[in-house]
């Protein structure tokens, strides 16, 4: 008598992006001993290799006991504010704050990302108080699809979104302890574009300016620079040196477009500004170790009091402060996420051809180059080298391009 197999509806899963990639064998000497011996009876076997798409899935059956233990519409609506491993904190629409997992099933429907909620994530919840003492605890059984999202690639080569539904990314970036890094600015902007975020940068900390050489704070210097300019930049081919500064840089972020602000939390210069950007939005706050984030929300929203730390003077990085994405409502209107600091940030899921779509001021140039399917590198009429040899566009910004153009490259490979 035949089995009984287990009822329920099946669904199709992908793996972990760990397990799509098959192991190298390496046991050659001892298969190939074995294999002489049996070459007679080579076509008695059959050989079964995972070949294709199917093979990176999987299915897992859904019964009625995986399935929420109450109506959908008894589900209470919220917005994930925190998440401390598997526990996610939720705040209804009244307010109140739940405790909530995430049922079992939708992990594993969610299998591709490395969190399925995430910070700012629209959930719905089942409500498990009666089981909990009265306590406020929950069961997240669905997200809403996300309108927008902050994501970075994580050592480990997986999509790491940091925060979804946000509307706007402040950028802070301190222009001395630790001193400003201009290509990790553009790393920022180009996820924020990617992620559908509108893009802030805010300079901090710039009382130190003067305080560290005694001069103007545009003209601090930040580095110097050698390259070796490609032929249509420079036709005698020389080496150039470019000094980039804080002036620089500002002034050539400013004039693409982008709002700058120039902010101390030590002196209030800028704070009346930050207000009025993050007045009435959702702004997810980044930026690298000891820019002063925690320190701008503090002197936006001073009962919060985030805890901050100073920067080592001798090697100019800052401490962990923020261990955790959360989500702080600000009494002016509007909510701001706090975020971990980085001192790296590897994009996500952006491909060579659409990089270009992502630096603002390439794009009224790109329709005039030669080839449609130009990368700006060394191709024969290229408007945007055209531009970049003219001055019409900034040659530390293309060169932070090509270096960004170089890393998306093999993670292209990776997505075909």
């Amino acid at each position: 008598m035949a089995k009984k197999g287990r009822g329920g509806r099946k669904v199709r899963v992908h793996f972990r992006p760990n397990r799509q990639v098959r192991r190298r064998s390496d046991e050659w000497t001892r298969q190939y001993r074995a294999e002489a011996n049996g070459v007679e009876d080579t076509h008695l076997s059959e050989a079964v290799r995972a070949k294709g798409e199917l093979s990176r899935k999987r299915t897992i059956i859904l019964g009625e006991a995986d399935g929420p233990p109450v109506d959908e519409s008894l589900w209470q609506r919220g917005t994930v504010t925190a998440v401390h491993g598997l526990i996610c904190y939720v705040d209804d629409q009244q307010g109140r704050t739940w405790e909530c997992t995430v049922r079992r099933v939708l992990r594993t429907l969610l299998i591709e990302s490395r969190s399925p909620v995430i910070v700012g994530d629209i959930v719905r919840f089942s409500d498990y108080s009666k089981a909990a003492a009265g306590e406020r605890v929950g069961v997240i059984e669905h997200v809403e699809p996300r309108k927008t999202q902050l994501t970075r690639r994580d050592r480990r080569g997986r999509a790491h979104a940091m925060v979804a539904n946000a509307d706007q990314l402040l950028i802070v970036a301190s222009v001395a302890q630790p001193l400003l890094k201009p290509h990790l600015i553009d790393r920022y902007l180009v996820a924020a574009h990617k992620g559908d975020l509108r893009p802030i940068i805010c300079f901090n900390k710039i009382d130190l300016a003067g305080e560290r050489d005694g001069i103007d704070p545009d003209e601090l210097l930040i580095y110097t620079q050698t390259v070796s300019t490609p032929d249509e930049l420079d036709p005698e081919d020389q080496a150039e040196r470019i000094a980039i500064t804080v002036g620089g840089v500002l002034n050539e972020l400013r004039s693409i477009g982008y709002t700058c602000l120039c902010t101390s939390a030590v002196s209030g210069q800028g704070l009346d500004e930050l207000r009025d950007a993050l007045r009435d939005h959702v702004t997810v706050i980044a930026g690298q170790s000891g820019v002063g984030k925690s320190s701008l929300i503090n002197a936006v929203e001073p009962g919060l009091n985030l805890k901050v730390a100073e920067v080592s003077r001798e090697t100019e990085k800052g401490k962990h402060t923020t261990t955790h994405a959360r989500l702080l409502r600000l009494s002016l209107g509007g909510h701001v996420v706090d975020t971990p600091g980085i001192r790296a940030f590897d994009l996500w899921n952006v491909v060579p051809g659409e990089l270009e779509a992502l630096f603002v001021e390439f794009v009224p140039h790109i329709r005039d180059c030669r080839f449609h399917d130009c990368l700006h590198v060394h191709e024969e009429g290229c408007a945007v080298r055209a531009a970049v040899a003219a001055g019409r566009i900034s040659l530390r910004r293309y060169l932070s391009y090509l270096k960004m153009l170089e890393e998306t490259a093999p993670q292209s490979e990776s997505y075909s």
